[in-house]
């Protein structure tokens, strides 16, 4: 059945299923989470759904074959144009809105990156949400609801797509990225779930930083050499090495903590035994609050040095061993 294409997501899908079965179809959803979180899916078997000749989903239909090949001429996907979605988008799809279904049943217009919408286009979109045309859905698919017009967000109805588990992630990325199992498992680890952003952590330039980090961070121990070349280093490109000092030093944690099994390191259990041999578990602790009290420094200012930031923590974390 189509549907099990959500099996990850089972509560949106039964959230979505009992609204087509009880015809109480909302005039407008708001899909949020991850977009790597079955957003895409859930949108393209929604609008099967309100067109397919059999009246559910069939997927062989002549309308669920048009929808899932992006040709249906009921069916519209808005992206952003650069870095926005702008007014005239808006405009056109609203125009558009108002015309009667060519083919189908039920126009739908599915606005991707919704929280990148300009202020004028999602007051000109709330418009349209506040006296929707007939025979018309629209999904707005967003990552978060704090970003969108309050106004807009209670026009929709919500419904929430969580991040995939990182082991599903993992063998998803290893299968498409062309990389190892235990790079797939740390990305997705790092990415909380989403396939979409661990994507970015297994480029190839990426998984160099990767290798640097580890050349680098097992040398911690031995002292203040190490430190200012791990300083310099990290400084480089502190968005991608913090997040990794991060995990690293959540795996000596759980280390110490016998959770040997759920590390995000997999691949490096013998230098994570030893380096965390040279801590007891309340210096990680105190260690692990020094690397979030940095990402907090470095991400949420302008005007830090970030060098001398990381020498810091890099002093904090040598001096608690």
């Amino acid at each position: 059945m189509p549907w099990e294409e959500l099996q990850e997501q089972a509560v949106a899908a039964r959230l979505l299923q009992s609204s087509l079965a009880h015809d109480r179809i909302a005039h407008a959803y708001l899909f949020l989470g991850p977009d790597s979180g079955g957003k895409k899916t859930a949108s393209r078997l929604l609008a099967q759904a309100l067109n397919c000749e059999e009246g559910y989903p069939c997927g062989s239909c002549s309308s669920c074959y048009l929808i899932a090949s992006g040709t249906h001429p009921d069916i519209q996907v808005i992206k952003p144009e650069g870095r926005f979605l702008r007014l005239d988008q808006i405009r056109d799809l609203c125009q558009r809105a108002g015309n009667t279904p060519l083919l189908g049943r039920t126009k739908v217009y599915i606005v991707w990156e919704a929280d990148k919408l300009l202020p004028e286009a999602a007051n000109h979109l709330l418009k349209i949400l506040e006296e929707p045309p007939a025979a018309t859905v629209f999904v707005l698919c967003a990552k978060h609801r704090q970003t969108l017009l309050p106004t807009v967000v209670s026009r929709c109805q919500e419904i929430w797509f969580k991040p995939l588990v990182p082991e599903t992630a993992a063998r998803e990325l290893e299968a498409i990225a062309g990389c190892s199992f235990e790079e797939a498992h740390l990305a997705a680890y790092l990415a909380g779930g989403d396939l979409a952003a661990a994507k970015n952590w297994v480029d190839k330039e990426t998984l160099t930083k990767c290798s640097q980090f580890i050349a680098v961070v097992k040398e911690l121990p031995q002292g203040k050499g190490a430190l200012f070349k791990a300083a310099e280093t990290f400084a480089q490109a502190p968005a991608e090495f913090l997040p990794l000092l991060q995990a690293w030093y959540r795996d000596l944690l759980a280390w110490h903590a016998g959770a040997q099994e759920n590390l995000y390191y997999i691949g490096h259990k013998e230098i994570i035994s030893q380096m965390a041999a040279y801590y007891d578990t309340a210096e990680l602790i105190h260690c692990n609050q020094a690397i979030e009290n940095t990402c907090q420094l470095v991400f949420g200012r302008i005007n830090v040095n970030v060098r001398l930031a990381l020498e810091a923590l890099l002093v904090q974390l040598i001096a608690e061993r």
